[in-house]
Order: C-alpha cells, then structure tokens, then sequence
C-alpha cells in the first residue's frame, strides 16, 4: 500500500506535513492482478532456475491472508452500521440529554432534553431529531438516556464539590455512563 511521505511545510521548516495517496486501481493489488503477476513471473521465469515452490505459496498464503482481512473489515463495518441503525431507531420516543455544540470552535457548550421524534439514516450515521427542534444532532452528540446533568456548565459554588468528584467521574467515563458517546 501506499506509505505516508512526511515533508516539511513553506511556512515553517520545524512543521511536518502528513500525506498519503488514496487507493485506486493503479496502486492496489487486487486478487485478479496478483494472478496476473503470477502468472507473467512462471512465464518468463529463467529456466536454469525456475521459482521456487515454497516462495510461490508463501505469496498466495500472503495474499488469500489479504483477502480475508478485508472481508473481515466490511463485515464488521456492516455489522456496527447496522447496529447504531437499531440502536438509533430504539430511541424514538425516549428522552434523552445531546450536547449543544459551538459551531465554530467544535466544542460542547451545555445540554438538551427532549423526547426523540425521528431518526434519519439517509446521511450515513444516523442523526436524531427531538419533538420541537428542527435542528439534527448526530448519535456522537447524545450523552445519555434520561436528563443527565449538565457535564460542561459547572457553577462557582459547585466547582469544590466537582474537584471532589472527578475522580468518579472519570471512572463514570470509563464505565461508559457518561460523555460524549462515539458510534456504535
């Protein structure tokens, strides 16, 4: 596959850059191009010395191995679509708590309640809509079940008693009772 070329950036000479070539039929080795390969390597191969076996089935182990892998991938990918789909279509009609986030910084700035009036599935992940709000929230925006209470506004007077508390909250967050919940 491709390997990440780093460059250094025009701006600054300390920043790495990132890059990767996306896959597409001339950089990726599919099933029928290897037998191909194959195949042009046994018929002109020297025939003083001709490939030897075990080398031939190391590379068709290598590449059925391949294969495997990647249909395991689009299993697992279809089965976790389709179980935040099921997830996502059990919550209609429940009340749950979503996080308000700022548009222009990406970050959560406080909490919703409402009861769960539709699901779409046409954008990909599915994105709830609640009785009331025209406005979509994305399943990665719903904390919880219910009225959870609101993680991102602490008050003065609570902020002794959250120091006190982040301990549990962060073994909460580990128990998957609380935050920002990824797709399923």
């Amino acid at each position: 596959m491709a390997d990440k070329i780093t460059s250094s950036g025009a701006s600054d000479p300390y920043s790495v850059g990132s890059y990767s070539a996306g896959s597409n039929s001339k950089n990726t080795l599919t099933i029928e191009s290897y037998f191909k390969l194959l195949a042009a390597q046994l018929a002109n191969q020297d025939m003083t010395s001709p490939m030897d076996n075990s080398e031939m089935m190391a590379q068709m182990t290598q590449m059925a191995m391949v294969q495997s892998l990647t249909a395991m991938t689009d299993s697992v990918q279809t089965s976790t679509a389709v179980s935040t789909q099921t997830y996502a279509a059990s919550m209609v009609g429940q009340e749950i708590t979503v996080a308000i986030v700022d548009k222009d910084t990406g970050n959560p700035t406080g909490v919703k309640y409402g009861k769960v009036a539709s699901v779409d599935f046409t954008q990909g992940t599915p994105v709830i809509k609640l009785e009331g709000d025209d406005k979509e929230y994305p399943m990665s925006y719903v904390l919880g079940m219910g009225k959870i209470d609101d993680p991102y506004n602490k008050e003065d007077g609570d902020k002794e008693e959250s120091d006190k508390d982040d301990g549990q909250d962060a073994a909460k967050l580990a128990a998957g009772k609380g935050g920002i919940m990824g797709t399923v």
